[in-house]
Protein backbone atom coordinates (compact mmCIF):
# COMPACT_ATOMS: atom_id res chain seq x y z
CA UNK A 1 0.00 0.00 0.00
CA UNK A 2 0.98 3.19 -0.72
CA UNK A 3 2.29 5.74 2.11
CA UNK A 4 -0.35 8.76 0.42
CA UNK A 5 -2.99 8.30 -2.57
CA UNK A 6 -4.01 10.93 -4.16
CA UNK A 7 -8.00 9.48 -5.74
CA UNK A 8 -9.43 11.76 -8.68
CA UNK A 9 -8.76 15.01 -6.39
CA UNK A 10 -10.11 18.04 -7.32
CA UNK A 11 -10.38 21.25 -5.72
CA UNK A 12 -13.21 24.34 -6.41
CA UNK A 13 -12.38 27.74 -5.05
CA UNK A 14 -14.89 30.55 -4.41
CA UNK A 15 -14.46 33.32 -6.80
CA UNK A 16 -17.41 35.86 -7.24
CA UNK A 17 -19.56 33.83 -4.99
CA UNK A 18 -19.27 30.89 -7.60
CA UNK A 19 -17.34 28.02 -7.27
CA UNK A 20 -14.54 27.51 -9.95
CA UNK A 21 -12.74 24.55 -10.37
CA UNK A 22 -8.96 25.19 -10.22
CA UNK A 23 -7.46 21.11 -10.10
CA UNK A 24 -9.22 18.19 -12.05
CA UNK A 25 -8.96 14.84 -11.52
CA UNK A 26 -5.73 14.07 -10.12
CA UNK A 27 -4.43 10.58 -9.49
CA UNK A 28 -1.22 9.26 -7.92
CA UNK A 29 0.34 7.27 -5.21
CA UNK A 30 3.35 8.47 -3.21
CA UNK A 31 5.44 5.40 -2.20
CA UNK A 32 7.11 5.29 0.89
CA UNK A 33 10.67 7.01 0.97
CA UNK A 34 9.83 8.01 -3.05
CA UNK A 35 9.78 11.75 -3.92
CA UNK A 36 7.47 12.97 -6.53
CA UNK A 37 7.64 15.97 -8.50
CA UNK A 38 4.71 17.97 -9.28
CA UNK A 39 6.07 20.46 -12.15
CA UNK A 40 4.22 22.84 -14.35
CA UNK A 41 3.58 26.79 -15.46
CA UNK A 42 2.40 28.93 -12.94
CA UNK A 43 -1.90 28.20 -12.53
CA UNK A 44 -0.84 24.81 -13.48
CA UNK A 45 -2.82 23.45 -9.94
CA UNK A 46 0.49 22.02 -8.30
CA UNK A 47 0.31 24.06 -4.91
CA UNK A 48 -3.00 23.59 -4.47
CA UNK A 49 -2.87 20.33 -5.08
CA UNK A 50 -0.18 19.99 -2.51
CA UNK A 51 -1.57 22.46 -0.18
CA UNK A 52 -4.78 19.73 -0.28
CA UNK A 53 -2.42 16.63 1.63
CA UNK A 54 -1.95 18.92 4.19
CA UNK A 55 -5.75 20.68 3.87
CA UNK A 56 -4.67 24.19 4.02
CA UNK A 57 -6.67 25.38 1.25
CA UNK A 58 -8.14 29.07 1.21
CA UNK A 59 -11.71 29.66 2.85
CA UNK A 60 -14.58 28.48 1.00
CA UNK A 61 -12.58 25.85 -0.61
CA UNK A 62 -14.37 21.99 -1.87
CA UNK A 63 -12.18 19.05 -2.48
CA UNK A 64 -13.69 15.73 -4.38
CA UNK A 65 -12.46 12.80 -4.56
CA UNK A 66 -10.41 11.57 -1.68
CA UNK A 67 -6.85 11.95 -0.66
CA UNK A 68 -5.30 8.97 1.58
CA UNK A 69 -2.69 8.88 4.10
CA UNK A 70 -1.94 5.01 4.82
CA UNK A 71 -5.27 4.57 4.25
CA UNK A 72 -7.07 7.60 6.34
CA UNK A 73 -9.04 10.23 4.44
CA UNK A 74 -7.31 13.64 4.59
CA UNK A 75 -10.69 15.24 4.01
CA UNK A 76 -12.92 13.17 6.18
CA UNK A 77 -10.46 13.68 9.46
CA UNK A 78 -12.02 15.58 12.61
CA UNK A 79 -10.57 18.18 14.11
CA UNK A 80 -7.97 16.35 16.64
CA UNK A 81 -7.35 13.93 14.01
CA UNK A 82 -6.29 16.51 11.80
CA UNK A 83 -3.94 17.59 14.21
CA UNK A 84 -2.18 14.84 15.48
CA UNK A 85 -1.83 14.18 11.49
CA UNK A 86 0.05 17.71 11.18
CA UNK A 87 1.99 17.49 14.12
CA UNK A 88 3.54 13.72 13.43
CA UNK A 89 2.59 12.43 9.75
CA UNK A 90 2.77 15.52 7.25
CA UNK A 91 4.91 18.77 7.50
CA UNK A 92 5.20 21.22 4.80
CA UNK A 93 8.25 23.89 3.29
CA UNK A 94 6.63 27.30 1.91
CA UNK A 95 8.34 28.88 -0.77
CA UNK A 96 8.72 32.63 1.09
CA UNK A 97 9.68 31.43 4.46
CA UNK A 98 8.96 35.54 5.86
CA UNK A 99 5.04 35.31 5.28
CA UNK A 100 5.27 32.13 7.42
CA UNK A 101 6.85 32.78 10.70
CA UNK A 102 6.20 35.41 13.49
CA UNK A 103 8.08 38.12 13.07
CA UNK A 104 8.28 38.78 16.78
CA UNK A 105 8.90 35.36 18.18
CA UNK A 106 12.44 34.22 18.12
CA UNK A 107 13.87 31.63 15.86
CA UNK A 108 14.22 29.20 18.90
CA UNK A 109 10.14 29.59 19.67
CA UNK A 110 9.02 28.97 15.82
CA UNK A 111 11.45 25.69 15.68
CA UNK A 112 10.36 24.30 19.02
CA UNK A 113 6.43 25.37 18.58
CA UNK A 114 4.87 21.95 17.20
CA UNK A 115 7.13 19.54 19.26
CA UNK A 116 5.98 21.26 22.75
CA UNK A 117 2.40 21.45 21.64
CA UNK A 118 2.34 17.53 21.05
CA UNK A 119 4.17 17.40 24.42
CA UNK A 120 7.73 16.63 24.03
CA UNK A 121 9.93 17.68 27.01
CA UNK A 122 11.64 21.29 26.07
CA UNK A 123 14.91 20.05 26.54
CA UNK A 124 14.70 17.39 24.54
CA UNK A 125 12.91 19.56 21.85
CA UNK A 126 15.97 22.61 21.81
CA UNK A 127 18.66 19.48 21.77
CA UNK A 128 15.85 18.43 18.74
CA UNK A 129 16.00 21.57 16.96
CA UNK A 130 19.73 22.80 17.70
CA UNK A 131 21.08 19.69 16.12
CA UNK A 132 18.91 19.65 13.09
CA UNK A 133 20.10 23.53 12.64
CA UNK A 134 23.64 22.30 12.25
CA UNK A 135 22.76 19.70 9.91
CA UNK A 136 21.07 21.91 7.19
CA UNK A 137 24.09 23.90 7.23
CA UNK A 138 23.51 26.45 9.79
CA UNK A 139 26.65 27.12 12.03
CA UNK A 140 26.23 28.66 16.21
CA UNK A 141 23.11 26.81 15.82
CA UNK A 142 22.61 28.34 19.91
CA UNK A 143 23.20 31.89 18.54
CA UNK A 144 20.98 31.67 15.79
CA UNK A 145 17.56 30.26 18.11
CA UNK A 146 18.32 33.63 20.12
CA UNK A 147 17.88 35.73 16.86
CA UNK A 148 14.38 36.95 15.14
CA UNK A 149 13.57 36.55 11.58
CA UNK A 150 14.49 39.75 10.58
CA UNK A 151 18.41 38.67 11.50
CA UNK A 152 18.74 35.92 9.22
CA UNK A 153 19.07 36.15 5.87
CA UNK A 154 16.48 34.34 3.11
CA UNK A 155 18.64 31.54 2.60
CA UNK A 156 19.75 30.57 6.56
CA UNK A 157 15.62 31.43 7.04
CA UNK A 158 14.43 29.09 4.76
CA UNK A 159 17.24 26.41 6.35
CA UNK A 160 15.08 26.80 9.28
CA UNK A 161 11.77 26.22 7.91
CA UNK A 162 13.40 22.92 6.79
CA UNK A 163 14.89 22.23 10.13
CA UNK A 164 11.09 22.73 11.94
CA UNK A 165 9.94 20.68 9.23
CA UNK A 166 11.93 17.83 9.92
CA UNK A 167 11.52 18.36 13.53
CA UNK A 168 8.23 16.57 14.05
CA UNK A 169 10.06 13.55 12.11
CA UNK A 170 6.92 13.32 9.46
CA UNK A 171 6.39 11.00 7.02
CA UNK A 172 5.65 12.91 4.34
CA UNK A 173 7.49 16.35 3.25
CA UNK A 174 4.86 18.67 1.57
CA UNK A 175 8.37 21.53 -0.52
CA UNK A 176 6.20 24.02 -2.09
CA UNK A 177 8.55 25.96 -4.49
CA UNK A 178 10.71 25.82 -1.21
CA UNK A 179 14.12 28.08 -3.32
CA UNK A 180 11.88 30.51 -5.50
CA UNK A 181 12.73 33.23 -3.13
CA UNK A 182 16.31 32.69 -3.48
CA UNK A 183 19.04 33.44 -5.64
CA UNK A 184 20.79 30.84 -7.87
CA UNK A 185 23.83 30.11 -5.45
CA UNK A 186 21.31 29.85 -2.26
CA UNK A 187 18.95 27.98 -4.23
CA UNK A 188 21.24 25.18 -4.88
CA UNK A 189 22.87 25.11 -1.21
CA UNK A 190 19.65 24.79 0.31
CA UNK A 191 18.22 21.76 -2.19
CA UNK A 192 21.21 19.98 -1.35
CA UNK A 193 20.84 20.04 2.52
CA UNK A 194 16.72 19.24 1.63
CA UNK A 195 17.76 16.53 -0.48
CA UNK A 196 20.12 15.34 1.81
CA UNK A 197 18.53 14.84 5.18
CA UNK A 198 15.55 13.53 3.23
CA UNK A 199 17.34 10.79 1.98
CA UNK A 200 19.03 9.88 4.91
CA UNK A 201 15.69 9.65 6.89
CA UNK A 202 14.10 7.62 4.56
CA UNK A 203 11.15 10.11 3.75
CA UNK A 204 8.69 10.63 1.51
CA UNK A 205 8.23 14.31 -0.37
CA UNK A 206 6.25 15.64 -3.16
CA UNK A 207 8.46 18.63 -4.33
CA UNK A 208 6.40 21.42 -6.50
CA UNK A 209 8.49 23.45 -8.43
CA UNK A 210 8.73 25.26 -12.01
CA UNK A 211 11.79 24.09 -12.81
CA UNK A 212 11.76 20.32 -14.35
CA UNK A 213 15.17 20.06 -14.50
CA UNK A 214 15.32 20.35 -10.86
CA UNK A 215 12.54 17.92 -10.36
CA UNK A 216 14.56 15.45 -12.43
CA UNK A 217 17.77 16.00 -10.34
CA UNK A 218 15.95 15.36 -7.12
CA UNK A 219 12.64 13.21 -7.29
CA UNK A 220 12.29 9.55 -8.05
CA UNK A 221 9.18 10.58 -10.34
CA UNK A 222 7.73 13.61 -11.68
CA UNK A 223 4.46 14.40 -12.54
CA UNK A 224 3.87 17.25 -14.94
CA UNK A 225 0.20 19.17 -14.75
CA UNK A 226 -1.48 21.86 -16.90
CA UNK A 227 -4.45 23.91 -16.53
CA UNK A 228 -5.50 21.98 -13.61
CA UNK A 229 -5.07 18.73 -15.15
CA UNK A 230 -2.66 15.98 -14.67
CA UNK A 231 -0.40 15.63 -18.56
CA UNK A 232 2.39 12.97 -17.87
CA UNK A 233 3.21 10.66 -14.62
CA UNK A 234 6.51 9.23 -15.49
CA UNK A 235 9.81 8.17 -13.58
CA UNK A 236 12.09 10.79 -13.54
CA UNK A 237 15.16 9.06 -15.26
CA UNK A 238 13.50 8.75 -17.88
CA UNK A 239 11.87 12.25 -19.01
CA UNK A 240 15.09 13.98 -20.29
CA UNK A 241 14.88 11.24 -23.56
CA UNK A 242 11.30 9.77 -23.32
CA UNK A 243 9.15 12.54 -22.57
CA UNK A 244 6.04 11.49 -24.10
CA UNK A 245 3.55 14.75 -23.80
CA UNK A 246 4.14 18.15 -25.79
CA UNK A 247 4.03 20.51 -22.89
CA UNK A 248 6.94 18.29 -21.08
CA UNK A 249 8.72 18.20 -24.05
CA UNK A 250 8.31 22.38 -24.63
CA UNK A 251 9.42 22.54 -21.06
CA UNK A 252 12.71 20.55 -21.72
CA UNK A 253 13.21 22.45 -24.33
CA UNK A 254 12.79 25.73 -23.16
CA UNK A 255 15.81 25.14 -20.41
CA UNK A 256 19.14 27.04 -21.11
CA UNK A 257 21.29 24.61 -22.32
CA UNK A 258 25.46 26.44 -22.01
CA UNK A 259 27.23 24.07 -23.92
CA UNK A 260 24.60 24.63 -26.75
CA UNK A 261 25.17 28.07 -28.85
CA UNK A 262 21.60 29.43 -30.07
CA UNK A 263 20.64 32.32 -31.23
CA UNK A 264 17.40 32.26 -28.99
CA UNK A 265 15.78 29.71 -26.10
CA UNK A 266 12.81 27.56 -27.37
CA UNK A 267 9.45 28.77 -26.09
CA UNK A 268 6.51 27.24 -25.49
CA UNK A 269 3.74 29.62 -27.77
CA UNK A 270 0.79 31.59 -26.29
CA UNK A 271 0.56 31.76 -22.58
CA UNK A 272 -0.72 29.55 -19.41
CA UNK A 273 -4.54 28.71 -19.08
CA UNK A 274 -6.02 28.53 -15.98
CA UNK A 275 -7.99 25.69 -14.90
CA UNK A 276 -11.56 27.60 -15.20
CA UNK A 277 -10.35 28.55 -18.45
CA UNK A 278 -10.14 25.43 -20.50
CA UNK A 279 -13.35 24.00 -22.16
CA UNK A 280 -13.61 20.90 -24.07
CA UNK A 281 -11.24 18.76 -25.89
CA UNK A 282 -7.37 18.84 -24.95
CA UNK A 283 -5.94 21.38 -21.94
CA UNK A 284 -2.84 21.97 -24.09
CA UNK A 285 -4.41 22.34 -27.69
CA UNK A 286 -4.27 26.00 -28.16
CA UNK A 287 -0.06 26.00 -27.72
CA UNK A 288 0.18 22.73 -28.93
CA UNK A 289 1.75 22.02 -33.15
CA UNK A 290 0.22 18.91 -33.07
CA UNK A 291 -3.40 19.62 -32.22
CA UNK A 292 -5.33 17.98 -34.96
CA UNK A 293 -9.79 18.07 -34.77
CA UNK A 294 -9.54 15.40 -32.50
CA UNK A 295 -7.49 16.95 -29.91
CA UNK A 296 -9.92 20.09 -30.01
CA UNK A 297 -13.24 18.23 -28.92
CA UNK A 298 -12.31 15.18 -27.11
CA UNK A 299 -10.19 15.52 -24.27
CA UNK A 300 -7.64 12.74 -24.00
CA UNK A 301 -7.34 10.75 -20.88
CA UNK A 302 -3.92 9.26 -18.79
CA UNK A 303 -3.08 6.19 -20.72
CA UNK A 304 -0.03 4.05 -19.41
CA UNK A 305 3.11 3.30 -21.51
CA UNK A 306 5.24 1.02 -20.25
CA UNK A 307 6.21 3.09 -16.51
CA UNK A 308 4.95 5.95 -17.66
CA UNK A 309 1.50 7.70 -18.15
CA UNK A 310 0.35 10.91 -20.27
CA UNK A 311 -2.76 12.23 -21.35
CA UNK A 312 -2.43 12.83 -25.03
CA UNK A 313 -4.22 11.52 -28.24
CA UNK A 314 -1.10 11.98 -30.26
CA UNK A 315 1.63 9.91 -27.80
CA UNK A 316 2.01 6.82 -29.96
CA UNK A 317 2.82 8.74 -33.41
CA UNK A 318 5.05 11.65 -31.86
CA UNK A 319 7.02 8.65 -29.68
CA UNK A 320 7.54 7.12 -33.29
CA UNK A 321 8.31 10.69 -35.19
CA UNK A 322 10.96 11.08 -32.31
CA UNK A 323 12.45 7.64 -32.66
CA UNK A 324 12.62 8.17 -36.16
CA UNK A 325 14.96 11.70 -35.52
CA UNK A 326 11.78 13.87 -36.29
CA UNK A 327 11.45 17.06 -34.70
CA UNK A 328 8.46 17.32 -32.41
CA UNK A 329 9.26 20.62 -31.23
CA UNK A 330 6.24 22.55 -30.04
CA UNK A 331 7.21 26.21 -31.31
CA UNK A 332 4.67 25.97 -34.10
CA UNK A 333 1.17 26.56 -32.50
CA UNK A 334 -1.98 25.46 -34.79
CA UNK A 335 -5.45 25.77 -33.94
CA UNK A 336 -6.82 26.15 -30.57
CA UNK A 337 -9.30 25.56 -27.65
CA UNK A 338 -9.68 29.27 -26.29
Amino acid sequence: MALLELDRLAIDLEVGRRPRRVVHDVSFPVSEGEAVGLVGESGAGKSMTSRAVIRLLPEGATIHGDIRMEGRSVPAMHREELREYRLRDVAMIFQDPRAHVNPVRRIGDFLTEALLERGDPQRLAVDRVTGLLERVGIHDPERRMRQYPHELSGGLLQRVMIAAALAIEPKLLLADEPTTALDVTTQSDVMVHLDAQRRERGLSMIFVTHDLELAIAVCDRVAVMYAGYLVEDSPASNLRTEALHPYTKGLLASRPNPSIRTERLAAIPGRPLSAFEVKEGCVFASRCAFTQERCLVERPLLRTFGTARVACHRAEELRSRADAGESTSVEEPVGGNG
